[in-house]
């Protein structure tokens, strides 16, 4: 179906092009009788046909070279690609029309069509491109402010449980029990806090972040939990480290650890085990990260909004990465998520 501008583009374009054929071959001038009306139906032909031919080959060459970089090239092969189909829907429907007089050769024929065909195409090509982009420039600042607004409501999804009441009296209460029987761990464990909090405010302004800050900041907020669940809670990373300049939506670990921590019993007897495992690469496929954890669901389930996994998915979807994966089967509660490309320098 064709987007709305093209709509919009045809009403407005075709009866302007006839406009602009009646002056130019000052039909104006010429009786109103039947040579003039199908004079002028002929030039309607040609102009919907080869307008429609120019909307085909631009969705065509738009699929096949997408990107912004790609930009003078898919223009250039565009108004080409259009300029000789241009030229054969005339020559057609010359011969359909008139055919050869004898004083005329096919080639003849066809090279006659050549300024029409590629004027006409440089005017719909460019009024299509202006139109396009303008359209994307504004979906892609849609689609950033819809970012930012996921990226403040994950913030604050991940301020408000470390600042709620809860997890401020389990850090006090485990930093408390620290400072009476290990005074090092207590000192150790206020800088794990501090990182935790330095990393939030470091993100304010950070939509996206590399998979090595990711892991720094789990690093210290793990901590925190271990030093309050001990050995009843595990982690373990296999990271290629080739992957860690990929970028991921900022806190993306942090809602999934705090997703484990709060649907799953944590005891000694029954330790919850959390694993982080990239995969694909260079020469295995795009990149990806998958974090699992085994399933020991709580007696009594813990009410729950999915708002941090749902703010994942819309992470994702907004940079074009829909292909996020959760699952939760065989004992294993997996998201399987892509890893973004690093920046380039």
């Amino acid at each position: 179906m064709a987007n709305s501008y093209e709509k919009q583009l045809r009403l407005i374009g075709i009866p302007l092009f006839m406009v602009a054929s009646w002056l130019g071959n000052q039909y104006y001038l010429r009786p109103l009788d039947w040579t003039l009306i199908e004079a002028n139906l002929q030039s309607l032909v040609w102009v919907v046909l080869h307008w429609e031919v120019i909307r085909l080959i631009l969705h065509f060459f738009r699929r096949r070279l997408p990107r912004h970089a790609q930009l003078v090239i898919r223009l250039s092969v565009t108004l080409l690609a259009c300029g000789l189909a241009g030229m054969v829907v005339g020559g057609i429907l010359f011969l359909l029309y008139q055919g050869l007089t004898g004083r005329e050769t096919l080639l003849a024929v066809f090279a006659g069509q050549f300024g029409p065909s590629f004027f006409f195409s440089g005017l719909v090509v460019g009024a299509h491109e202006i139109m396009y982009t303008f359209g994307e420039l504004r979906r892609m600042e849609r689609e950033q402010e819809e970012l930012k607004k996921a990226h403040l409501q994950s913030q604050l999804d991940s301020l408000k449980s470390q600042v709620n009441p809860h997890f401020l009296f389990n850090s006090l209460n485990s930093l408390l029990s620290l400072i009476s029987t290990s005074p090092e761990r207590a000192e150790r464990f206020v800088e794990e806090l501090s990182s935790v909090y330095r990393y939030l405010l470091q993100t304010n302004e950070k939509e996206l972040s590399t998979l090595r800050q990711e892991l720094g900041f789990l690093h210290s907020y793990f901590h925190l939990l271990k030093t309050r669940f001990g050995s009843g809670i595990l982690l373990t990373l296999r990271i290629d480290p080739g992957l860690q300049e990929h970028r991921l939506p900022s806190l993306t670990l942090q809602l999934l650890i705090e997703n484990a921590v709060k649907h799953n019993v944590i005891s000694t007897s029954r330790p919850l085990t959390i694993e982080l495992i990239t995969e694909g690469g260079p020469a295995g496929g795009p990149p990806r990260l998958t974090v699992r954890n085994n399933l020991q669901r709580r007696e009594q389930a813990v009410a729950s909004s999915r708002m941090g996994l749902n703010n994942i998915l819309s992470k994702f979807q907004l940079l074009n990465q829909a292909d996020v994966s959760i699952t939760d089967a065989d004992g294993f509660f997996t998201v399987s998520l892509p890893l973004l490309n690093p920046l380039t320098a």
